[in-house]
C-alpha cells in the first residue's frame, strides 16, 4: 500500500510580518494534515534560532497527532545545523523530497525482511 504524502515548504520570508505568516501557514497545515508530511527547506539558505523554535513546534504537533514528519534539510548547512541542534534525532533529516518519499517504503520493506528473518 502506497502512502500518499503531504509536503509543505518551510517559511523563509524576509519580512517579520511574512515569516509569521507563513510560520502560522505551516503549523495549521501541519494539524489538518491527514497524511505524513514532509518540511521541505530547500528554498532556504540557513535556519536561525526562530526557525528551529518553529520546528520544535512541528514536532510536537506531529507527536501530539502519532502523525510521521520527516524534514528534508535542501542544503549542507541546514543538514548540519539539524545536527548540532539535535532535532535529526528527533525526525529523520532527508537531503531530497524524492529521499524523503523512499523511506517509508525502505522502512516498510526493512520490517518484512526482519518478519521473515524470524
Amino acid at each position: 500500500m502506497k502512502t500518499s504524502w503531504t509536503i509543505l515548504p518551510f517559511p523563509c520570508a524576509s519580512s517579520l510580518t511574512d515569516r509569521r505568516t507563513l510560520r502560522k501557514d505551516l503549523l495549521i497545515a501541519l494539524r489538518s494534515s491527514g497524511s505524513p508530511v514532509i518540511v521541505d527547506f530547500s528554498d532556504c539558505r540557513t535556519l536561525n534560532s526562530e526557525d528551529i523554535d518553529l520546528l520544535l513546534e512541528c514536532v510536537a504537533q506531529a507527536a501530539g497527532r502519532a502523525a510521521k514528519v520527516l524534514f528534508v534539510a535542501g542544503s549542507r548547512v541546514n543538514r548540519v545545523l539539524l545536527e548540532v541542534t539535535r532535532i535529526s534525532s528527533l525526525v529523520p533529516i532527508f537531503n531530497s523530497v524524492e529521499e524523503a518519499l523512499a523511506y517509508p517504503q525502505i522502512v516498510a520493506e526493512e520490517d518484512l525482511a526482519d518478519r521473515r528473518a524470524s
